[in-house]
């Protein structure tokens, strides 16, 4: 019985399905890349949108976890403050000046927020997150946050030096004790960063103002933002 060394011819694939595949590649990329310039459009729009001078400074790598407790006493976590946007300021009650004008800044751009049509800025909680836990306790925060010239609602946090160590650098916010000439060492300041931080509804920073903004630039600013969603 003879045999025959010859192999039955291959068969030649079709390039059919190879340019069905890579037109549907080109069709997922232009998708992609039209959501992307979409998407940056839509965030230009938005900041151009935003009186002169309000820009959306919105860095994911500020803010995160918190464990502290309230003038109440009662503990609180970043999840307590979900599902509404705050303005958070780092200071603390001994502060002889800065601090307390702050606040009071704080208290005139939330009230020029409110007073835009169509803002959304009475949701706005307003923290006072201590940098001083050994001397503001809840009982000193509580005294102090009902202060006049303060937003009504202010709200003070405070907890023990890791707790507002790890608050701090969530934030970014730099601090240290300092003793003024001639006082006594109990008598220290807190030399810390000065900056307001307005952070959205799922805990993300809006945006930030510095440590001295013209109050009613910094309510119009809120109010244009919140429009936009908090």
């Amino acid at each position: 019985m003879s045999t025959s060394s010859e192999q039955p011819p291959a068969s030649k694939s079709s390039p059919l399905p190879r340019l069905i595949a890579f037109v549907a590649l080109v069709i997922g990329l232009v998708v992609l890349g039209g959501a992307f310039v979409q998407r940056n459009l839509a965030q230009k729009a938005a900041e151009a949108s935003l009186p002169k001078g309000c820009n959306a400074r919105a860095f994911g790598e500020i803010g995160g976890p918190l464990s502290l407790v309230n003038q109440d006493n009662v503990a609180v976590t970043e999840k307590s403050f979900q599902g509404k946007p705050a303005l958070i300021y780092f200071g603390f009650t001994s502060c002889p000046d800065i601090c307390p004008l702050s606040l009071q800044t704080m208290t005139q751009a939330l009230d020029v927020a409110k007073a835009v049509p169509g803002s959304k800025s009475e949701a706005i909680q307003p923290i006072l997150i201590s940098l001083d836990p050994e001397r503001d306790t809840p009982a000193v925060l509580k005294a102090y946050v009902a202060s006049a010239g303060f937003p009504a609602s202010l709200q003070g946090l405070t907890g023990t030096n890791e707790q507002i160590a790890a608050a701090a650098k969530a934030f970014k916010v730099g601090y240290r004790k300092s003793v003024p000439e001639g006082a006594k060492p109990e008598d220290y300041v807190i030399d810390h960063t000065s900056i307001f931080y307005l952070m959205d509804s799922k805990g993300k920073l809006a945006t930030f103002f510095s440590s001295d903004p013209d109050p009613k630039d910094m309510g119009i600013c809120i109010a244009a933002i919140s429009k936009q969603g908090l």
